[in-house]
């Protein structure tokens, strides 16, 4: 079975990456501006860290993107099956983490956590997908011994 909306193999290490370096450029601006999403709404942003929050959402967005949609080398039915219910899994999980903001969050918090609900869906499936493939491989080669 042909997997029609795939990249190739190799955009997952260009995603790792870019989702490397993003990290690392969240962190320096989380320690240099401690209060972060709340403060910004309150006052007005310098133009400089509003595109420098585009870009950081962006690159986080398409890093992640590019790694959870990337080929595997061998691509077969069981592979697409362990990334579809990693999907339907993700989405499960993110709802369920969107229901419980609903009913405990309000204001600024609420904010906050709908704001990380985005890259929440990618993070979980790349987690689960990935695991599943360990397994998998564990199991393969456990059988051969």
């Amino acid at each position: 079975m042909k997997s029609r909306f795939l990249f190739p193999t190799k955009f997952r290490s260009i995603g790792y990456m870019l989702f490397g370096i993003d990290i690392l450029y969240a962190i320096i601006m989380k320690i240099v501006h401690p209060h972060g999403f709340a403060k910004e709404l309150q006052e007005v942003q310098p133009l400089g860290m509003a595109i420098g929050n585009d870009i950081n959402i962006l690159t986080i967005v398409v890093g992640l993107f590019l790694i959870a949609f990337s080929k595997e080398k061998d691509e077969d039915e069981l592979i697409t099956q362990l990334r579809l219910d990693s999907l339907h899994w993700a989405i499960y999980f993110n709802f369920g983490i969107f229901i419980v903001s609903v009913l405990f969050l309000h204001g600024l918090q609420f904010l906050e956590v709908v704001a990380y609900n985005v890259i929440t869906p990618f993070i979980f499936f790349i987690t689960r997908f990935r695991w599943r493939i360990w397994r998998l491989n564990r199991s393969l080669n456990s059988e051969t011994v």
